[in-house]
């Protein structure tokens, strides 16, 4: 990984976009885990094979538990938390890094999650820093908010408490949950009841015998699990018990700025097996990729992912810098998301009838693209969201006055 040194303007404010030392040393270190030695492995580690085989079904929970652990002794679980809970103090510039390299070789597994989670115990409670310190160790939690294809994480689904909202314990469905049984707590996010629109948050101890579970089958040939709470305890409340997590609109944006990190790594994936697949396939006598068509397509893919991969470096920049970054995630998720379709598209395409067989990884890459790309709002309903707060930034740079964001 190299150190670009660029600097992009909006308005009148300099965006630092340059890789930072402390950046590139991330990168080495967590470089070597998810090398292309072990990206094969990792691409398939949540595959679950038809039928089921249980010999199978051990290989890949060892691989994930290895993996797992391997993070967690780099110090991808410290990466967000501040220094008095021996954390690393990364912010999102360093998050990104990883999010980028996980993307890359098709990691699924808890971490992104858990980064959310850390995110919500560190703005709303946990004052002791006990839940956080046990993060740190490799604590995973996974974070529920959807009942159905509408809800999303800016739009959770509701849940109730049968005593009284901030009660002692939670029901609740919730479905597309990531990796509930190899997690310790679930983070069960929503509107509460009728009480009102506020965003609550609710940690749930994953193996308590009211919290069950039931895997999805996966196009994206993902682990994603329905999990139902039915009277279960609550180990902790995050937020005000009448206005709620008021931190999660921002917690969203800063998970949308990793999540694009995570595609624009994935794209990278899936391109490299097109260029690579396009010098070795021969037509005519020749490498397909010296026919300027082809050449030229994916020349035009790189140059556009490359502009994603420098919007995802701004949106970090801007969140480390205490600024308000809904605006510059939601624009860094959608166009991340777009190419991630197209890019795997056109590189399947690169593979010809090979790249749609269950030996090639590349139809993987497709498959989790189009699961991924909509995990934290389709690219429509993002760029929806993002309206209002693109016209109050013009607002602002007509006026001369900053925005929400901190932009002239």
């Amino acid at each position: 990984m190299t150190a670009v040194a660029l600097r992009a303007s909006t308005g009148r404010t300099d965006v630092d976009i340059s890789l930072s030392r402390r950046q590139v040393e991330i990168g080495e270190r967590f470089a070597a885990l998810l090398s292309a030695d072990l990206a094969p492995a990792v691409r398939r580690m949540a595959e679950q094979p038809v039928p089921p085989q249980a010999d199978t079904d051990e290989d890949a929970a060892y691989t994930r538990e290895a993996v797992w652990r391997a993070l967690v002794e780099l110090g991808a679980t410290r990466l967000l938390l501040p220094e008095r809970y021996d954390g690393e103090q990364a912010g999102q510039q360093g998050a990104v890094v990883v999010a980028e390299l996980l993307g890359r070789v098709l990691y699924q597994g808890p971490l992104l999650d858990t980064m959310t989670a850390t995110e919500v115990m560190l703005a709303e409670a946990d004052p002791a820093g006990k839940l956080l310190r046990e993060i740190a160790e490799g604590a995973a939690v996974t974070v529920a908010v959807r009942r159905g294809g509408r809800d999303s994480h800016s739009r959770p689904a509701k849940f109730d408490c049968p005593d009284q909202p901030g009660g002692p314990t939670v029901e609740a469905e919730r479905r597309f949950v990531g990796f509930a049984p190899e997690t310790w707590s679930v983070l069960l996010v929503g509107r509460v009841g009728q009480v009102g629109p506020a965003v609550h948050a609710a940690l749930v101890p994953r193996d308590h015998p009211t919290v069950t579970w039931r895997r999805h089958d996966d196009i994206g040939r993902g682990e994603l699990y329905a999990v139902r709470f039915a009277g279960s305890p609550v180990a902790a409340w995050f937020g005000d018990p009448d206005g709620g997590c008021a931190a999660w609109p921002q917690i969203v944006a800063r998970a949308r700025i990793r999540h694009a990190a995570y595609l624009v790594g994935l794209s990278q994936g899936a391109l490299d097996l097109a260029v690579d697949r396009a010098s070795a396939r021969r037509q005519f006598g020749r490498p397909i990729g010296r026919f300027q068509a082809l050449a030229f397509q994916l020349a035009g893919l790189a140059t556009r992912l490359e502009g994603a991969r420098l919007l995802v470096r701004a949106a970090a920049w801007e969140a480390d810098e205490g600024r308000d970054p809904r605006l510059s995630a939601a624009q860094a998720l959608g166009m991340a998301a777009d190419l991630a379709g197209e890019i795997t598209a056109a590189a399947v395409q690169v593979h010809g009838a090979y790249g749609m067989t269950e030996d090639c990884d590349v139809q993987i890459y497709y498959r989790r693209a189009h699961v991924e790309r909509g995990w934290l709002g389709a690219a429509a309903d993002v760029r929806a969201e993002a309206v209002p707060w693109l016209a109050e930034a013009v607002r602002a740079r007509h006026s001369g006055r900053p925005d929400a964001g901190g932009r002239l």
